[in-house]
């Protein structure tokens, strides 16, 4: 069991608020160093960080959204999700995906959207 605390700064707070999380891991005593853990969860959200939210904030710019509502942002943040999740399976089933990439699914799907809901409602058959 580990225990980690984060000092977050929220907008123009004085002071830090302070996170606790717990965690779980499989590591003996002489492999999970404090050391050893904290590159391990800097490693996987490192990974987190440059994988889908990358793709997240510079294909829909979701830090400089607008909306702020805090039942809303969760919704949009779902459906962006969701496309590019859609835009990936779409990829793989393309002649030569490692040319396709997230602007080409938006321009093919611009004008069949029964084509992409049809992905969700029925089973995935790999072409």
């Amino acid at each position: 069991m580990i225990r980690i605390e984060r000092h977050v700064w929220n907008g123009q707070a004085e002071q830090p608020a302070i996170q606790v999380v717990y965690g779980v891991t499989s590591l003996d005593a002489a492999q999970a160093s404090p050391k050893r853990l904290l590159q391990l969860i800097r490693q996987y959200w490192g990974a987190i960080e440059n994988g889908h939210h990358h793709r997240r904030d510079r294909t829909y710019r979701e830090d400089n959204s607008p909306v702020r509502d805090p039942n809303a942002t969760p919704s949009y943040a779902a459906l962006r999700a969701l496309a590019i999740f859609l835009a990936g399976q779409h990829k793989r089933a393309q002649k030569c995906p490692q040319t396709y990439h997230l602007p080409d699914f938006h321009r093919d799907m611009r004008f069949a959207i029964n084509k992409a809901i049809g992905w969700l409602t029925k089973r995935y058959v790999p072409p």
